[in-house]
């Protein structure tokens, strides 16, 4: 595999050039790309509709699962207060804890660090914490840094990756 930026030549399936760092699939920089915004919904959560309360730390973690509906695949979410979602990069040590690479994350326009799930007693909340695309709770854009309820079969959209929320009670 010969990169179109450099020339350098690559071992097929390789995703990363050898000699430049260019991501072999694109052709390009390994970089979040910007939804036009006409592309994504433009109703906008309330900011004043959160109910954050008080954390409480002593209640047992409610499993929770994330069904990604182009793939199907489930994932179950790790069993702690928080949780972040995203697309890895290795290069800059960034490992989220649910990580969408695999499900088309890059294209998709999912960003490194791209929201949060906090459980705040016996819910759950998501927050989008400033990533390129904006999140979406049943196709209301997220305001940044602004934690909103999330429940049974909501629908969550990061870039343009649509995830189903699964709470096992």
């Amino acid at each position: 595999m010969i990169c179109p930026v450099c020339q350098s030549k690559n071992r097929p399936g390789t995703l990363f050039c050898s000699g430049c760092g260019v991501y072999l699939p694109t052709g390009g920089p390994l970089q979040t790309a910007q939804i036009p915004e006409n592309e994504l919904p433009i109703t906008h959560a309330n900011p004043w509709a959160s109910g954050l309360a008080g954390e409480d730390t002593e209640h047992p973690i409610i499993p929770l699962q994330v069904k990604v509906m182009a793939t199907g695949r489930i994932i179950a979410l790790p069993a702690a207060v928080e949780v972040t979602v995203g697309r890895q990069d290795l290069e800059h040590g960034i490992l989220p804890d649910v990580d969408l690479t695999a499900d088309g994350g890059l294209e998709g326009g999912v960003s490194r660090l791209h929201c949060k799930i906090h459980q705040r007693t016996f819910t759950y909340q998501i927050e989008d914490v400033g990533s390129a695309n904006g999140t979406f709770l049943n196709g209301e854009r997220l305001t940044p840094y602004l934690p909103q309820a999330l429940q049974d079969e909501d629908r969550v959209q990061v870039g343009r990756v649509e995830l189903q929320v699964i709470v096992q009670v």
